[in-house]
């Protein structure tokens, strides 16, 4: 993995498995880096941005009531990152699209029933993804050159019949 070239913040998060219960989260434009002790082994986890489904929107029931969590959604919760937490939702909108624009991942909203619903990147039902790269070149490259693609094919002699003529033939 590369290293993070230009870390953008810095952040101590909760984590149930680690000692002493935190862990330490590096932001950079490409990479996250989590750092964190386990049975008094040092971890250092350095994980492409592409790593991560996308910024999602959730709401958490707690103690108090309800709260509104911003995080980097990963496959595995373990790896996921807490960015903001709020009680007022319209507070977070703002910080939720900087975060999605800034990693360039999709914005999701998380729902305890639906799961995972995208909710950039749809066209009425239709959830767009990633375009494919075009095909270059030739489908035949491998057979024929390139060159004699592009040559024209040879001129053929057409025969020339005349109506109502005669063939003379001589064989001397």
């Amino acid at each position: 993995m590369s290293q993070l070239a230009s870390p953008l913040l810095g952040m101590l998060a909760a984590d149930p498995r680690a000692d002493g219960g935190q862990r330490r989260v590096t932001l950079g434009a490409d990479t996250i880096r989590i750092d964190r002790c386990l049975l008094g082994i040092r971890m250092r986890l350095a994980l492409p941005v592409r790593a991560y489904r996308g910024v999602s929107l959730q709401v958490v029931e707690g103690a108090r009531g309800p709260y509104y969590r911003v995080a980097l959604d990963h496959a595995d919760p373990e790896l996921s990152v807490t960015l903001a937490e709020d009680r007022d939702p319209e507070s977070l909108v703002a910080e939720w699209r900087g975060w999605a624009k800034f990693f360039h991942l999709p914005r999701l909203a998380l729902d305890a029933d639906a799961g995972c619903v995208a909710v950039d990147g749809r066209l009425g039902e239709l959830v767009l993804g990633l375009t494919r790269q075009r095909r270059r070149g030739w489908p035949l490259r491998d057979r024929r050159s390139r060159i004699s693609a592009l040559r024209k094919p040879p001129k053929t002699r057409r025969h020339v019949v005349h109506r109502d003529e005669r063939e003379i033939i001589c064989y001397e």
